[in-house]
């Protein structure tokens, strides 16, 4: 029997640390740790013996007392109780844990939510959530993600010994739920994480394999969990005296492992106790012995392939003679699987030739040899199944049988236990599907699949260790690929159809709009630079921000939404380029024309003096419309500019001397409406006085003028 230990296991640098800082305590007494140093129960006695006991309180502290708080970690509070009340603090908190407290408390103040992945009840990761302020929360699986609250930012810190595989699962299930910000913190110890694939690596290559550690300990249950689902036969002890050579009966390789609490001292004795039952497994029971090597030499042994012929039946099994001298004895469960004995024995007849296999388990100091008729079936039906070259694999329609689950070593955990793949029927014989072969999906319940026929391919063939891996990943990729193909030229066609459709109805809209007609359409698009308006049905024209209104600070949302419908007026159609320009100021009265309305040229108006320009000054002649005197009309005599006469504010009469309604434009003069003031007040007196001669030639002028 070959003994393998998986390298590194054992004690991790955080665990060594804290042994050598509790140890060294021993010239520091009184001193006791606050709860276990480590899980592992034999080295707590062996530091008691020391005179470093353990405490689960500070309350059980004197005052002066040495505190070594333990790998674990703990909270802030802890750490202000031990001063408050004056103990010597030797804090053994794993580095890797200090860590993890540290990140979890900067993750609150810079305002994320600390989520901790990581089992519940464990002493490390209640201390991280101490760190992690009043909102931290705990999540030990998917289930817990429903008690997540929402947030914006969310900061993800792993439990140090948590299955790095499990965590990657949660992480996206929670991100799917709680969707926001990450900061991901993957804490995970990175001695963990070599422990584990050492020890999965040597599992895969060995027929039985013992896991060393305290049941307590996470790192060791989670190291026991991922072994079982790659050696079935795995055990998890604590000490060598739960070895038992019938743990390894027919077994030619053993692996070992152990968790990162567990000393090398109780490895070493592990180890030596499996040396020493293959050393002395002749001594003990000599008789025993003498008889299992005179079946040896017979040719009797576990694996053996016999035929014999059933010289009794009754509520134990079949009993049947194959020319040795003791019979064997085939149990009903050994005979069928999942059979009813009662129906059974009404089936099996006294002198019928049966084919069965010694299997490990029986002894012999016991009447009869055990016997298995369901082992000789499988090994029949292994002789039918072909091998596989590697690399290669070859298509099978599978029936699954069962769902397999991992081992539970601890007894007491209320821990659902872990699915890790199908047992299923595959070329007359036993195969296993991994969980993450089944489906390309997370599946939660896997009982659905029992008694369904599957296609899947066999991907490993191994008849020593009648081993047979059947996986769909492959078939379930290539079927989602074609799929996805299928759907990529679906769409391309419906793209293309709805195209052609779509360049059908735009040609006949082409054709039917009217340049410099008024239409009612929906708007189909608001973006910063206009308004798209569906038109016609398949055309669609764009008002720009400079047609949509008088006032030129009014923006597209302003104007309309999506799905509004608004009145436009088709300013030009230009087939060629398929561009349609609408406006909707075009549809309106222009303000300024309502506004100027009432002015006609010649009216002599009331405005006031607004602004300034170097050729002459704008007036203000109501809340829309102004006019503009020119410096030429501003006086008879030279103006050089216009405020060395006008000022701003200042009320004037000018008269309107031009409108410009396509340019928005008055023109205003003051001389001239000075001049027609003249000639008014000239008439009014010459029609006064018709019959009054005057001599005076400038006054004669002024009259002449004035009858012009």
């Amino acid at each position: 029997m070959e003994i393998i230990v998986a390298d590194p296991c054992g004690f991790c640098y955080g665990v060594k640390r804290a042994v050598e800082i509790a140890e060294g305590a021993v010239h520091n007494l009184p001193a006791a740790t606050l709860g276990p140093l480590i899980h592992n129960p034999q080295f707590t006695e062996e530091l008691a013996r020391k005179g470093v006991g353990c405490k689960n309180s500070l309350d059980e502290f004197a005052e002066g007392e040495t505190v070594i708080f333990r790998s674990h970690g703990v909270g802030p509070d802890v750490y202000e109780a031990a001063n408050v009340k004056k103990l010597k603090i030797l804090d053994a908190t794993c580095p890797n844990v200090k860590m993890s407290q540290n990140k979890a408390k900067r993750a609150f103040e810079e305002g994320y939510l600390p989520i901790i992945v990581g089992e519940k009840n464990h002493p490390e990761v209640k201390s991280i959530l101490a760190f992690s302020g009043k909102n931290g929360i705990i999540i030990e699986s998917k289930r817990d993600i429903s008690e997540v609250p929402f947030a914006f930012k969310y900061c993800v810190i792993i439990q140090t010994t948590f299955e790095l595989a499990k965590f990657e699962e949660i992480l996206q299930a929670l991100q799917a739920a709680r969707p926001g910000e990450y900061r991901v913190e993957r804490t995970i110890c990175l001695a963990t994480k070599e422990r584990q694939n050492a020890a999965a690596k040597l599992a895969a290559q060995t027929d039985a394999f013992i896991i060393i550690g305290g049941r307590n300990s996470a790192n060791t249950r989670h190291l026991t969990e991922l072994v079982s689902a790659i050696c079935p036969r795995c055990y998890q002890i604590e000490t060598a005296r739960e070895l038992s050579p019938e743990m390894f009966q027919g077994c030619r390789k053993i692996g070992i492992s152990a968790g990162a609490s567990t000393p090398g001292r109780i490895i070493k004795e592990a180890v030596m106790a499996m040396e020493n039952m293959e050393i002395n497994k002749t001594e003990g029971n000599e008789f025993e012995a003498m008889l299992d090597a005179s079946m040896e030499d017979y040719g009797v042994h576990p694996g053996k392939l016999v035929t014999g012929k059933i010289i009794q039946v009754d509520k134990e099994g079949v009993y049947i003679s194959f020319g040795y001298r003791r019979e064997g004895l085939i149990a009903w469960n050994d005979w069928a699987a999942d059979a009813d004995p009662d129906e059974l024995m009404k089936t099996v007849q006294i002198g019928d030739e049966v084919e069965a296999v010694v299997v490990p388990g029986g002894t012999a100091a016991e009447d009869f040899i055990r016997l298995s008729k369901i082992r000789a079936e499988k090994e029949a039906a292994w002789k039918n199944v072909q091998e596989l070259p590697e690399g290669e694999k070859r298509p099978a329609t599978v029936k699954v049988l069962r769902v397999i689950k991992a081992r539970n070593r601890d007894k007491d955990s209320d821990k659902p236990k872990q699915v890790v793949g199908l047992a299923v029927a595959v070329e007359g014989v036993e195969g296993f599907m991994p969980a993450s072969h089944v489906e390309l999906r997370h599946i939660d319940d896997f009982n659905p699949y029992v008694g369904k026929e599957l296609e899947a391919e066999i991907i490993e063939v191994n008849p020593e260790k009648k081993r047979i891996v059947v996986s769909r990943r492959d078939l379930l990729k290539a079927e989602k690929a074609q799929k996805h193909q299928e759907w990529l030229a679906n769409r391309e066609a419906r793209i293309a159809a709805a195209r052609e459709a779509r360049a059908a109805r735009e040609e006949a809209a082409y054709e039917e709009i009217v340049e410099g007609e008024t239409y009612e359409g929906k708007v189909v698009k608001v973006a910063e630079f206009g308004l798209f308006v569906e038109v016609i049905d398949g055309l669609v024209g764009l008002v720009h921000n400079t047609e949509l209104s008088y006032d030129r600070n009014v923006k597209a949302e302003d104007v309309a939404k999506e799905g509004d419908m608004v009145k436009v007026f088709v300013k030009k159609v230009d087939k060629e380029n398929r561009r349609v320009s609408l406006s909707i100021k075009a549809t309106q009265e222009d303000p300024w024309v309502a506004a100027a309305a009432g002015f006609q040229v010649g009216d002599v108006v009331e405005g006031t003096v607004e602004r300034f320009l170097p050729f002459g000054a704008l007036v203000r002649l109501n809340d829309k419309v102004e006019g503009m005197i020119h410096v030429s009309e501003i006086a008879e005599t030279r103006v050089e500019k216009p405020e060395d006469v006008l000022k701003i504010g200042q009320v004037v009469n000018p008269m309107i001397i031009k409108i410009d309604q396509a340019h928005k434009k008055i023109g205003l003069s003051l001389k001239r409406e000075k001049e027609n003031q003249e000639k008014a007040e000239m008439k009014a007196y010459m029609d006064g006085n018709p019959e009054e001669n005057f001599s005076n030639n400038a006054m004669a002028e002024q009259l002449e003028g004035l009858n012009k």
